[in-house]
């Protein structure tokens, strides 16, 4: 028996930045997809994240490019 992706159902641990992506990349696929997320709602906490130019990549794929970008704050150098 062949199955289609809309008759598959996915369950995503993490509503981080990986599980909504992900969500987002099957939900396009054309799964149904429910997301689990321990924080009561989902929102900033104040902290950053460094992402690299293959994350960028990714939201480009995921067609949030612009808007991830839109959002971040470039830095010119860090320290460690």
């Amino acid at each position: 028996m062949t199955t289609t992706p809309s008759d598959q159902a996915v369950l995503v641990a993490g509503g981080g930045i990986g599980g909504l992506a992900a969500a987002l990349a099957l939900v396009r696929q054309g799964f149904r997809v429910k997301v689990l997320e321990q924080a009561p709602e989902i929102g900033e906490i104040g902290a950053g994240i460094q992402l690299g130019p293959n994350a960028f990549h990714a939201f480009d794929a995921l067609g949030v490019g612009p808007k991830a970008r839109a959002r971040a704050v470039y830095t010119d150098y860090m320290v460690m």
